[in-house]
C-alpha cells in the first residue's frame, strides 16, 4: 500500500511512497504556513495535535487542516425564524479582515487558485481542493472608498499587491476586508473548509433569541453600532469597536454589509447595514441583493461552519 501527499498550503513536496502493511507512520504539519495556522487533523485520524502516527493497516486518509489567524468562533444553536431555517454550528464572532483575507490571498495565489492582473483578483482553478470560480473577480486592488459621512475614502481597499505578495496597510489590519466580491467570499470560505450563512441563518443568529430588531439589540444608536453618524473617519472601523451583542457577535448591524449564500434572482441577499447607510437599513430583517460579482466600499463577510 502507499501513502501519498499533495500539496495544497503553499507545500514544496508532493511524494508517493510505498509502504507495507503494518508500518508506523508519523507525520507533522508545521504551526504555520504562508501566514495561516494549523487548527488539526481529520480524516481517519482525527487529533489537534501537530504530530501524529498510526499504523498502516489499510489506506489512510488524514488532511492537515489551516485557517487564517485569529479566527473567533461562536458556537450557536438557533431555531431560527418561524417557517424558515435556524442555524446550528460555529460563526465567526467578526466580520473577516483586511488581514484574513490577505492571508487568503497570498495561500491562494501560491497554490494557483488566483491570479492578478491590473487591479483586480480572479479566480483560477489550482491546487486546493476547494471549489474555484475561474474568471471570476475575487477582489478589487483599487477600490478608491467613498468620502461621506465625515470619512476620508470610507471603505477603500486596503490590501496591495506588489512583487508577488499581498500586503495589507498598516492600521488597517483588522477593519473588515471590502471591495471583494461574492465570488471571493465563497472562494475563501472554500478554500479552508468554511462557508457563508444563509439569509435565514443570518438572520437567526443576528435576532438572537427573536426579540432583536438590529444585531446590536432592540434598538441602535450611534455608540452601539457603526452606521450613518457614528465616528468613523475611514468609514469602517476596527471589528468589534462597538461592542458584543446576542450570542457573542459583533458588527451584526452596520460597518459592512455581508454576504449571503442566498440567491435572490440572479443576485446574492446581503444583510446587516454598514458604516454607509442610516439606522433604516440596518433591521436584522432587511435583505436586499446585489450581483454575485459587486465589489464595493461597504460591503464585506462573515464566515460560518
Amino acid at each position: 500500500m502507499s501513502i501519498s501527499s499533495s500539496t495544497g498550503h503553499d507545500g514544496t513536496t508532493n511524494y508517493t511512497q510505498t509502504l507495507t502493511v503494518g508500518t508506523s507512520v508519523t507525520l507533522t504539519a508545521p504551526a504555520t504556513v504562508s501566514d495561516i495556522t494549523f487548527t488539526g487533523w481529520t480524516g481517519d485520524v482525527n487529533s489537534s495535535n501537530q504530530t501524529i502516527s498510526f499504523s498502516m493497516n489499510g489506506d489512510k486518509t488524514v488532511t492537515a487542516n489551516y485557517e487564517p489567524t485569529n479566527m473567533v468562533w461562536v458556537s450557536i444553536n438557533d431555531p431560527g425564524v418561524s417557517g424558515h431555517e435556524g442555524f446550528s454550528g460555529q460563526m465567526s464572532k467578526y466580520e473577516t479582515t483586511n488581514a484574513q483575507c490577505c492571508q487568503f490571498l497570498n495561500a491562494a495565489l501560491a497554490t494557483g487558485d488566483i491570479t492578478v492582473s491590473g487591479d483586480y483578483v480572479y479566480g483560477a482553478s489550482g491546487s486546493n481542493s476547494g471549489a474555484d470560480y475561474v474568471g471570476q473577480v475575487y477582489y478589487d486592488l483599487a477600490g478608491a472608498g467613498f468620502s461621506y459621512d465625515n470619512a476620508t475614502n470610507g471603505g477603500a481597499t486596503r490590501i496591495n499587491y506588489s512583487g508577488g505578495v499581498f500586503t495589507v496597510d498598516s492600521g488597517f489590519e483588522n477593519h473588515p476586508v471590502t471591495y471583494v466580491s461574492w465570488y471571493g467570499a465563497t472562494a475563501l470560505c472554500n478554500y479552508y473548509g468554511y462557508r457563508l450563512p444563509t439569509e435565514w441563518e443570518w438572520q437567526a443568529v443576528a435576532d438572537y433569541d427573536g426579540s432583536f430588531t438590529y444585531g446590536c439589540g432592540t434598538s441602535i444608536n450611534n455608540s452601539i453600532a457603526n452606521y450613518y453618524g457614528s465616528t468613523h473617519p475611514d468609514g469602517t472601523t476596527v471589528v468589534g469597536t462597538f461592542g458584543t451583542y446576542g450570542y457573542g457577535l459583533c458588527d451584526m448591524a452596520g460597518n459592512v454589509y455581508e454576504w449571503t449564500s442566498t440567491v435572490n434572482s440572479s443576485s446574492r441577499v446581503i444583510r446587516g447595514g454598514s458604516w454607509f447607510y442610516t439606522g433604516d437599513y440596518c433591521p436584522v430583517s432587511y435583505g436586499p441583493s446585489n450581483s454575485a460579482s459587486t465589489v464595493d466600499f461597504n460591503l464585506g463577510f462573515r464566515v460560518c461552519r
